[in-house]
């Protein structure tokens, strides 16, 4: 007569080798700090596109390469504060992630972070 028993297989002692897509654009918390000391350098916190002085709480962090398309967290010239919520529209964030006009003005400002972080004055603050 044969016994049949519980004899779980061990499990493998390996991590995963390539990180998932929310571990790649996750904000990190020194880019979240850079990029709203970047936006309140007036002495408050601001839109970065409009100009608009809201409480803080109305602020989101805009991805310059959306995180669906694995625009990276790690690097403040990828995150601007922008009014929101995203999903009003006529906003800021709508406006950037929604329209042409939008999407254009992202790659420009995210040019415009690149250069101030690399040989701008941002680079006094990100090392």
């Amino acid at each position: 007569m044969v016994e049949f028993g519980y004899h779980p297989a061990p499990k493998p002692n390996h991590k995963r080798f390539k990180k998932t897509q929310k571990q790649h654009t996750s904000i990190s918390k020194k880019v979240d700090y850079e990029a709203y000391r970047r936006a309140g350098e007036a002495g408050y916190t601001r839109c970065e596109r409009c100009g608009c002085s809201r409480p803080k709480y109305r602020f989101e962090r805009c991805h310059m390469i959306n995180a669906s398309q694995y625009g990276t967290g790690k690097a403040p010239w990828n995150i601007v504060i922008l009014c929101g919520p995203k999903t009003a529209t006529g906003t800021c964030h709508n406006w950037a992630d929604e329209t042409s006009e939008g999407r254009a003005w992202k790659t420009n400002k995210q040019a415009e972070l690149f250069i101030y972080y690399t040989v701008g004055e941002g680079k006094d603050y990100w090392k």
